[in-house]
Protein backbone atom coordinates (compact mmCIF):
# COMPACT_ATOMS: atom_id res chain seq x y z
CA UNK A 1 0.00 0.00 0.00
CA UNK A 2 2.79 2.41 0.95
CA UNK A 3 4.59 1.61 -2.31
CA UNK A 4 1.41 2.30 -4.33
CA UNK A 5 0.97 5.68 -2.59
CA UNK A 6 4.61 6.55 -3.30
CA UNK A 7 4.25 5.65 -6.99
CA UNK A 8 1.06 7.72 -7.22
CA UNK A 9 2.76 10.74 -5.65
CA UNK A 10 5.74 10.30 -7.93
CA UNK A 11 3.43 10.19 -10.93
CA UNK A 12 1.70 13.43 -9.83
CA UNK A 13 5.12 15.04 -9.31
CA UNK A 14 6.20 14.14 -12.83
CA UNK A 15 2.87 15.26 -14.29
CA UNK A 16 3.38 18.66 -12.65
CA UNK A 17 6.72 19.02 -14.42
CA UNK A 18 5.32 17.60 -17.65
CA UNK A 19 2.44 20.08 -17.86
CA UNK A 20 4.32 23.17 -16.77
CA UNK A 21 7.35 22.63 -18.99
CA UNK A 22 5.21 22.22 -22.07
CA UNK A 23 2.70 24.89 -21.05
CA UNK A 24 -0.04 22.36 -21.81
CA UNK A 25 -2.39 22.89 -18.90
CA UNK A 26 -5.51 22.55 -21.05
CA UNK A 27 -7.23 19.54 -19.56
CA UNK A 28 -9.89 19.54 -22.26
CA UNK A 29 -7.26 19.48 -24.99
CA UNK A 30 -4.79 16.94 -23.70
CA UNK A 31 -5.31 14.11 -21.27
CA UNK A 32 -1.76 14.04 -19.89
CA UNK A 33 -2.38 10.73 -18.15
CA UNK A 34 -2.93 9.10 -21.54
CA UNK A 35 0.51 10.20 -22.72
CA UNK A 36 2.30 9.80 -19.42
CA UNK A 37 5.21 7.39 -19.06
CA UNK A 38 7.97 7.62 -16.49
CA UNK A 39 10.51 7.76 -19.30
CA UNK A 40 8.81 10.78 -20.89
CA UNK A 41 8.42 12.48 -17.53
CA UNK A 42 12.04 11.85 -16.57
CA UNK A 43 13.09 13.24 -19.94
CA UNK A 44 11.08 16.41 -19.20
CA UNK A 45 12.85 16.83 -15.86
CA UNK A 46 16.22 16.34 -17.57
CA UNK A 47 15.43 19.03 -20.12
CA UNK A 48 14.28 21.56 -17.54
CA UNK A 49 17.30 20.85 -15.32
CA UNK A 50 19.86 21.08 -18.11
CA UNK A 51 18.31 24.29 -19.44
CA UNK A 52 18.44 25.85 -15.98
CA UNK A 53 22.12 24.87 -15.59
CA UNK A 54 22.87 26.23 -19.06
CA UNK A 55 21.42 29.62 -18.09
CA UNK A 56 23.51 29.71 -14.92
CA UNK A 57 26.79 28.48 -16.42
CA UNK A 58 26.31 30.30 -19.78
CA UNK A 59 27.20 27.20 -21.77
CA UNK A 60 24.94 24.58 -23.39
CA UNK A 61 24.24 21.48 -21.32
CA UNK A 62 21.67 19.22 -22.89
CA UNK A 63 20.27 16.19 -21.10
CA UNK A 64 17.37 14.39 -22.70
CA UNK A 65 15.52 14.86 -25.97
CA UNK A 66 12.92 17.37 -27.20
CA UNK A 67 9.54 17.21 -25.53
CA UNK A 68 7.76 18.36 -28.68
CA UNK A 69 8.42 18.68 -32.39
CA UNK A 70 7.18 20.72 -35.34
CA UNK A 71 7.28 18.71 -38.54
CA UNK A 72 6.42 20.24 -41.91
CA UNK A 73 4.12 18.14 -44.16
CA UNK A 74 4.62 20.64 -46.99
CA UNK A 75 5.63 24.24 -47.61
CA UNK A 76 3.14 24.61 -50.46
CA UNK A 77 0.12 26.81 -49.72
CA UNK A 78 -3.11 27.67 -51.51
CA UNK A 79 -3.30 31.19 -50.01
CA UNK A 80 -1.08 34.27 -50.32
CA UNK A 81 -1.13 35.85 -46.88
CA UNK A 82 1.00 39.05 -46.84
CA UNK A 83 3.14 38.01 -43.85
CA UNK A 84 3.63 34.39 -44.92
CA UNK A 85 6.71 33.61 -47.06
CA UNK A 86 5.18 30.33 -48.14
CA UNK A 87 2.03 31.84 -49.63
CA UNK A 88 3.90 34.79 -51.07
CA UNK A 89 6.38 32.51 -52.83
CA UNK A 90 9.33 34.24 -51.17
CA UNK A 91 10.85 31.10 -49.67
CA UNK A 92 14.26 30.42 -51.17
CA UNK A 93 14.28 26.79 -50.04
CA UNK A 94 12.73 24.13 -52.31
CA UNK A 95 9.01 23.36 -52.24
CA UNK A 96 7.92 19.81 -51.63
CA UNK A 97 6.03 17.18 -49.64
CA UNK A 98 7.12 15.22 -46.59
CA UNK A 99 7.69 11.53 -47.28
CA UNK A 100 5.60 9.44 -44.83
CA UNK A 101 8.47 6.97 -44.40
CA UNK A 102 10.71 9.78 -43.13
CA UNK A 103 8.00 10.85 -40.70
CA UNK A 104 7.49 7.29 -39.43
CA UNK A 105 11.22 6.89 -38.88
CA UNK A 106 11.24 10.05 -36.78
CA UNK A 107 8.24 8.87 -34.71
CA UNK A 108 9.98 5.55 -34.08
CA UNK A 109 13.00 7.43 -32.75
CA UNK A 110 11.28 10.00 -30.56
CA UNK A 111 8.16 8.26 -29.23
CA UNK A 112 9.72 7.17 -25.92
CA UNK A 113 10.73 10.68 -24.86
CA UNK A 114 8.51 13.06 -26.85
CA UNK A 115 4.73 12.97 -27.04
CA UNK A 116 3.59 16.12 -28.88
CA UNK A 117 4.01 16.81 -32.60
CA UNK A 118 2.76 19.88 -34.42
CA UNK A 119 2.30 18.49 -37.90
CA UNK A 120 2.62 21.92 -39.50
CA UNK A 121 5.22 24.63 -40.03
CA UNK A 122 5.02 26.52 -43.32
CA UNK A 123 2.37 25.71 -45.91
CA UNK A 124 -1.10 24.14 -45.69
CA UNK A 125 -0.82 20.61 -44.23
CA UNK A 126 -3.81 19.15 -46.08
CA UNK A 127 -2.08 19.69 -49.43
CA UNK A 128 -0.03 16.60 -48.57
CA UNK A 129 -2.34 13.69 -49.47
CA UNK A 130 -0.36 11.37 -47.18
CA UNK A 131 -1.23 13.43 -44.11
CA UNK A 132 -3.86 10.96 -42.79
CA UNK A 133 -1.31 8.14 -42.94
CA UNK A 134 1.14 10.16 -40.86
CA UNK A 135 -1.51 11.18 -38.33
CA UNK A 136 -2.57 7.58 -37.79
CA UNK A 137 0.97 6.31 -37.40
CA UNK A 138 1.81 8.89 -34.73
CA UNK A 139 -1.39 8.21 -32.82
CA UNK A 140 -0.77 4.47 -32.93
CA UNK A 141 2.48 5.22 -31.13
CA UNK A 142 0.73 7.33 -28.48
CA UNK A 143 1.95 10.65 -29.87
CA UNK A 144 -0.39 13.64 -29.78
CA UNK A 145 -0.88 15.39 -33.14
CA UNK A 146 -1.87 19.01 -33.66
CA UNK A 147 -2.56 20.54 -37.09
CA UNK A 148 -3.26 24.12 -38.15
CA UNK A 149 -5.29 24.65 -41.33
CA UNK A 150 -6.93 27.44 -43.30
CA UNK A 151 -9.89 25.09 -43.77
CA UNK A 152 -10.16 25.25 -47.55
CA UNK A 153 -9.50 21.54 -48.02
CA UNK A 154 -12.30 20.44 -45.67
CA UNK A 155 -15.71 20.10 -47.30
CA UNK A 156 -19.02 18.33 -46.75
CA UNK A 157 -17.90 15.70 -49.28
CA UNK A 158 -14.69 14.70 -47.50
CA UNK A 159 -15.52 15.53 -43.88
CA UNK A 160 -16.10 11.89 -42.91
CA UNK A 161 -12.67 10.98 -44.26
CA UNK A 162 -11.12 13.92 -42.39
CA UNK A 163 -12.78 12.78 -39.15
CA UNK A 164 -11.79 9.14 -39.66
CA UNK A 165 -8.20 10.35 -39.83
CA UNK A 166 -8.46 13.31 -37.48
CA UNK A 167 -5.57 14.79 -35.55
CA UNK A 168 -6.01 15.18 -31.81
CA UNK A 169 -6.25 18.93 -32.23
CA UNK A 170 -7.27 20.93 -35.30
CA UNK A 171 -6.69 24.69 -35.38
CA UNK A 172 -8.81 26.68 -37.83
CA UNK A 173 -7.07 29.97 -38.66
CA UNK A 174 -9.61 32.39 -40.15
CA UNK A 175 -8.91 36.01 -39.04
CA UNK A 176 -12.16 37.52 -40.31
CA UNK A 177 -15.94 37.05 -40.11
CA UNK A 178 -16.90 38.51 -43.48
CA UNK A 179 -15.37 38.52 -46.94
CA UNK A 180 -13.84 41.98 -46.62
CA UNK A 181 -11.98 41.40 -43.35
CA UNK A 182 -11.10 37.81 -44.25
CA UNK A 183 -9.74 38.44 -47.74
CA UNK A 184 -7.82 41.52 -46.63
CA UNK A 185 -5.26 39.10 -45.18
CA UNK A 186 -6.21 35.58 -46.31
CA UNK A 187 -5.59 36.48 -49.93
CA UNK A 188 -6.83 33.87 -52.41
CA UNK A 189 -9.33 32.35 -50.01
CA UNK A 190 -12.92 33.12 -49.05
CA UNK A 191 -14.65 33.33 -45.71
CA UNK A 192 -17.57 31.38 -47.18
CA UNK A 193 -15.38 28.39 -48.00
CA UNK A 194 -13.53 28.37 -44.68
CA UNK A 195 -16.77 28.85 -42.75
CA UNK A 196 -18.48 26.00 -44.63
CA UNK A 197 -15.55 23.66 -43.91
CA UNK A 198 -15.52 24.48 -40.21
CA UNK A 199 -19.29 24.13 -39.82
CA UNK A 200 -19.32 20.82 -41.73
CA UNK A 201 -16.55 19.40 -39.55
CA UNK A 202 -18.06 20.43 -36.19
CA UNK A 203 -21.58 19.35 -37.18
CA UNK A 204 -20.46 15.93 -38.39
CA UNK A 205 -18.16 15.42 -35.40
CA UNK A 206 -21.16 15.90 -33.10
CA UNK A 207 -23.37 13.64 -35.19
CA UNK A 208 -20.79 10.86 -35.00
CA UNK A 209 -20.11 11.60 -31.31
CA UNK A 210 -16.39 11.73 -31.90
CA UNK A 211 -14.06 13.10 -29.23
CA UNK A 212 -11.39 14.28 -31.65
CA UNK A 213 -10.33 16.56 -33.06
CA UNK A 214 -10.37 19.22 -30.36
CA UNK A 215 -11.35 22.18 -32.54
CA UNK A 216 -9.72 25.54 -31.88
CA UNK A 217 -10.84 28.67 -33.71
CA UNK A 218 -7.82 30.97 -34.01
CA UNK A 219 -8.22 34.64 -34.78
CA UNK A 220 -5.20 36.89 -35.35
CA UNK A 221 -6.20 40.40 -34.31
CA UNK A 222 -5.45 43.03 -36.97
CA UNK A 223 -6.56 46.53 -37.90
CA UNK A 224 -9.29 45.27 -40.24
CA UNK A 225 -10.85 42.84 -37.76
CA UNK A 226 -10.25 44.22 -34.23
CA UNK A 227 -13.86 45.43 -34.12
CA UNK A 228 -15.11 41.84 -34.49
CA UNK A 229 -13.87 40.32 -31.22
CA UNK A 230 -17.28 40.13 -29.55
CA UNK A 231 -18.76 38.71 -32.74
CA UNK A 232 -16.03 36.05 -32.83
CA UNK A 233 -17.07 34.75 -29.42
CA UNK A 234 -20.69 34.57 -30.56
CA UNK A 235 -19.61 32.86 -33.79
CA UNK A 236 -17.49 30.30 -31.95
CA UNK A 237 -20.36 29.44 -29.64
CA UNK A 238 -22.84 29.20 -32.51
CA UNK A 239 -20.64 26.95 -34.64
CA UNK A 240 -19.71 24.82 -31.63
CA UNK A 241 -15.92 24.97 -31.58
CA UNK A 242 -14.14 23.80 -28.42
CA UNK A 243 -12.02 26.89 -27.96
CA UNK A 244 -11.55 30.42 -29.29
CA UNK A 245 -8.08 31.97 -29.25
CA UNK A 246 -7.19 35.58 -30.09
CA UNK A 247 -3.56 36.05 -31.06
CA UNK A 248 -1.33 39.03 -31.68
CA UNK A 249 0.09 39.40 -35.17
CA UNK A 250 3.68 38.87 -36.27
CA UNK A 251 5.00 41.36 -38.81
CA UNK A 252 8.31 41.64 -40.65
CA UNK A 253 8.30 45.22 -41.94
CA UNK A 254 7.36 48.71 -40.81
CA UNK A 255 5.04 49.03 -43.82
CA UNK A 256 3.06 45.97 -42.72
CA UNK A 257 3.08 47.21 -39.14
CA UNK A 258 1.27 50.36 -40.28
CA UNK A 259 -1.05 48.41 -42.57
CA UNK A 260 -2.04 45.51 -40.33
CA UNK A 261 -1.37 46.11 -36.63
CA UNK A 262 -4.51 46.92 -34.66
CA UNK A 263 -5.16 50.44 -33.44
CA UNK A 264 -5.65 49.16 -29.89
CA UNK A 265 -2.08 48.78 -28.62
CA UNK A 266 -2.97 46.12 -26.07
CA UNK A 267 -3.56 43.78 -29.03
CA UNK A 268 0.01 44.26 -30.32
CA UNK A 269 3.24 42.45 -29.50
CA UNK A 270 5.26 45.39 -30.89
CA UNK A 271 6.22 48.97 -30.10
CA UNK A 272 5.93 51.02 -33.31
CA UNK A 273 7.59 54.42 -33.37
CA UNK A 274 9.98 56.62 -35.33
CA UNK A 275 9.65 54.61 -38.53
CA UNK A 276 10.57 51.28 -36.92
CA UNK A 277 9.13 48.48 -34.80
CA UNK A 278 10.47 46.28 -32.02
CA UNK A 279 9.18 43.40 -29.94
CA UNK A 280 7.59 44.50 -26.68
CA UNK A 281 9.92 42.71 -24.28
CA UNK A 282 13.51 42.57 -23.13
CA UNK A 283 15.55 40.10 -25.16
CA UNK A 284 17.42 37.89 -22.68
CA UNK A 285 20.36 35.64 -23.51
CA UNK A 286 18.57 32.33 -23.29
CA UNK A 287 15.79 30.48 -25.12
CA UNK A 288 13.95 27.46 -23.76
CA UNK A 289 12.80 26.53 -27.28
CA UNK A 290 16.33 25.28 -28.05
CA UNK A 291 15.90 22.68 -25.30
CA UNK A 292 12.24 21.74 -25.35
CA UNK A 293 11.43 21.50 -29.07
CA UNK A 294 12.82 21.06 -32.57
CA UNK A 295 11.59 22.03 -36.03
CA UNK A 296 12.06 19.85 -39.11
CA UNK A 297 11.25 20.88 -42.68
CA UNK A 298 9.66 18.55 -45.22
CA UNK A 299 13.08 17.66 -46.67
CA UNK A 300 14.82 16.98 -43.35
CA UNK A 301 16.42 20.32 -42.53
CA UNK A 302 16.55 20.91 -38.79
CA UNK A 303 16.14 24.57 -37.84
CA UNK A 304 16.32 26.20 -34.39
CA UNK A 305 12.67 27.20 -34.11
CA UNK A 306 9.47 28.15 -35.93
CA UNK A 307 10.74 31.69 -36.58
CA UNK A 308 13.29 30.34 -39.05
CA UNK A 309 10.76 29.99 -41.84
CA UNK A 310 13.24 29.92 -44.71
CA UNK A 311 15.80 27.70 -42.92
CA UNK A 312 18.28 30.57 -42.90
CA UNK A 313 19.83 29.18 -39.72
CA UNK A 314 19.73 25.54 -40.82
CA UNK A 315 21.62 23.44 -38.29
CA UNK A 316 21.72 19.94 -39.73
CA UNK A 317 20.07 17.86 -42.43
CA UNK A 318 18.76 14.59 -40.95
CA UNK A 319 19.53 12.58 -44.11
CA UNK A 320 19.63 9.18 -42.38
CA UNK A 321 21.21 10.38 -39.13
CA UNK A 322 19.55 9.47 -35.85
CA UNK A 323 17.73 12.41 -34.35
CA UNK A 324 19.60 11.95 -31.08
CA UNK A 325 22.79 12.50 -33.04
CA UNK A 326 21.33 15.65 -34.59
CA UNK A 327 20.04 17.00 -31.25
CA UNK A 328 23.46 16.67 -29.63
CA UNK A 329 25.46 17.77 -32.66
CA UNK A 330 28.18 20.41 -32.60
CA UNK A 331 26.08 22.60 -34.91
CA UNK A 332 23.11 22.57 -32.53
CA UNK A 333 25.26 23.31 -29.48
CA UNK A 334 27.15 26.06 -31.29
CA UNK A 335 23.82 27.78 -31.96
CA UNK A 336 22.75 27.33 -28.33
CA UNK A 337 26.08 28.87 -27.27
CA UNK A 338 25.49 31.83 -29.54
CA UNK A 339 22.06 32.49 -28.02
CA UNK A 340 23.39 32.10 -24.47
CA UNK A 341 26.17 34.56 -25.28
CA UNK A 342 24.50 37.22 -27.41
CA UNK A 343 20.97 36.48 -28.54
CA UNK A 344 20.63 39.87 -30.23
CA UNK A 345 23.29 38.81 -32.72
CA UNK A 346 20.78 36.33 -34.20
CA UNK A 347 18.52 38.41 -36.45
CA UNK A 348 15.42 36.23 -36.18
CA UNK A 349 15.59 36.36 -32.36
CA UNK A 350 14.83 40.08 -32.41
CA UNK A 351 11.31 39.24 -33.66
CA UNK A 352 10.83 36.24 -31.38
CA UNK A 353 8.00 35.72 -28.87
CA UNK A 354 9.62 32.98 -26.76
CA UNK A 355 8.67 33.91 -23.22
CA UNK A 356 6.16 36.52 -24.43
CA UNK A 357 2.41 35.98 -24.19
CA UNK A 358 1.11 36.03 -27.79
CA UNK A 359 -2.43 34.86 -27.05
CA UNK A 360 -4.45 37.92 -25.99
CA UNK A 361 -6.97 35.64 -24.34
CA UNK A 362 -8.47 32.19 -24.76
CA UNK A 363 -12.04 31.07 -24.23
CA UNK A 364 -13.09 27.47 -23.67
CA UNK A 365 -16.49 27.12 -25.33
Amino acid sequence: MAEQQFNFRLKIYYLFYFSNILKLNYILEINLLKYFTFKRAFNAVQILTSFTLSRILRKPIVWGMPLSYSVEPTNHCNLKCPECPSGLGSLTRPLGLLNPDDFKKLIDEIKETGFYVQLFFQGEPYINKKLPEMIKYAQQNNVYISISTNGHFITEKNVDYILDNAPDKLIFSMDGLDEESYQNYRVGGTFAQADAGLRALVKRKKELRKKVPFVEFQFIVMKQNEHQLDEVLIYGNEVGVDKVVFKTMQISSYENAIKFLPSNKKYRRYIVENGSFSIRKELKNHCFALWRTSVITWDGKVVPCCFDKDAEFELVIVNGRSFKDVWNSKEYNDFRSRVLGDRKSVSMCTNCTEGLKVNIFEIEQ
